[in-house]
Order: structure tokens, then sequence, then C-alpha cells
């Protein structure tokens, strides 16, 4: 039995990167796994092989979480199919520089809407679910990029900032549904969101680096799983509101 058994876990962005780590860790721990994905058929059905390979429970739905008809749609049909939503990551985000004279409109909605309005909609989607069960466990996903600012940077600071205040908000509305809402924040984590900023843009490796200092910053998405795992258990029943660091000590 793991320490997730029986749990309904719905994870959005859930076909690549972190959202996949979390969806396989889940599986692993006897979680049922409602996947939400964008567009990516593709991925998102190699998630569910390598689940089932293992011996775990998932289903996905494609779902634009920017959009509330399609949220509270999904978020429904999760419920039926399920019988109940205990747990919720809202991971999916999407990063794009936003310099100073040189952003459009439409990439900075693109980022709010994907890295915020999502995550506040689709825990509206699912709290009637989590009171049904007598309690759940919201995990929002911040970032370093939260912390501190990051030049070329301001949509997705701002978005991963307001995430840190969005869950203590959240959390003193929702503790007495025994309700816990927490923040996940990750470091410099090695996924397709980065990968082109990564191995082509030598000057954001170089000031992501100075940032850091001596030593290697960058994780893997499975480093985030385990805290996640904490987060969506029992054990964590007395921690609400806060914002667990996984950086290797980047925000220190």
């Amino acid at each position: 039995m793991g320490r997730l058994d029986k749990k309904v876990a719905i994870v959005t962005g859930g076909s690549r990167g972190m959202g996949r780590a979390y969806c396989e860790r889940f599986a692993t721990e006897g979680a049922l796994v409602a996947l939400i994905y964008h567009s990516n058929n593709a991925a998102a059905d190699d998630v569910l092989r390598t689940i089932d390979d293992n011996g775990g429970t998932a289903k996905a739905y494609q779902c634009d979480v920017t959009d509330i008809k399609q949220i509270e749609a999904t978020f429904n049909e999760v419920g039926r199919y399920f019988g109940g939503i205990d747990i919720l990551i809202n991971n999916a985000g999407i990063y794009l520089f936003t310099p100073l004279g040189d952003t459009s409109e439409e990439v900075w909605d693109q980022q709010m809407s994907t890295n915020l309005k999502a995550v506040f909609f689709c825990t509206q989607a699912a709290i009637p679910f989590m009171k049904q069960r007598g309690g759940g466990k919201v995990i929002n996903i911040g970032s370093i990029f939260g912390e501190d600012g990051f030049a070329g940077s301001s949509g997705y600071s701002a978005a991963k900032g307001a995430i840190k205040l969005l869950t203590k908000t959240m959390c003193l509305e929702l503790r007495e549904h025994n309700i816990q809402v927490n923040s996940l924040s990750p470091g410099c984590i090695e996924t397709d969101l980065n990968k082109a900023y990564r191995e082509e843009d030598e000057e954001y490796m170089t000031s992501l680096q100075a940032k850091f200092g001596h030593g290697d910053p960058w994780l893997g998405p499975e480093d985030m799983a385990g805290t996640a795992v904490f987060l969506a258990s029992t054990d964590s029943d007395p921690v609400t509101g806060a914002n667990i660091m996984v950086d290797k000590g980047f925000s220190a």
C-alpha cells in the first residue's frame, strides 16, 4: 500500500516534465491519476503506458486550463469517473521571455492565463469534490523566479510570485474544510519548458549560473516528486499556506 492509496489526484500539465514525474510517482504511491494535458496526445499516451506497465491506474483528459468552461467540464468528468477528487497539483505552466520594451500583450496574457488564472479556476473546480470527501490537498507550483526578479522574465516572475499569496489566501478560506493548500517552488529543473534557453542562450545560462554560484544548479523533474508526495499525503495535514523550495539552496 502506497502513501496515496486510492486517492484521486489531478495533475495539470501532466504529459511531460515535472507533471509527468508527479503522475508517475503518484501512481506508484497508489493514487488514481487524472492526467490533464493541452494538446500532445502522444506524450500523454506514453505516460499512461508507463504507469500501466508499472501496475498503476491513470486516465488522460485533454483540456485547455485557461478556458474556464473546459476546466469545469473536465473536472466534473474526472469526479464522475473516479468517484471524487482528493488531490490537485496545479502544475501547468509556460515560460516566455518578457523583456521591457519588447513584449506583446498576447505573450503577457498567455503567461498570466496559464501560470496564474488557471491555478485559481482549477482549484475552484476541484473544491466541491474535496468538500464531499471531507478534505483534500492542493499543491500550487511556484518557482525560484517567484522569489527574486530575473531580467527578461517579468511576466513569469510576477505570476509565480503571485502564487505564494494566492496559496496563503486559499489556505485561509479552505482550512475549515480540512483542505490544505501549499505551494512547491522548483529551482532550475531540466524540462522541455526551458530546453531552448539551456541549449541555445549562452547569456541566459551565464546569468543563471552567476546567480546560483559554485556547483551545478540543475535538478531533474523526478527530484520534485518526493516533496509533492509529502504535500499530498496525510503527513502534511498540519502544513497549509506554506511555500516549500526545492532548489539546491538557490533562493538562499
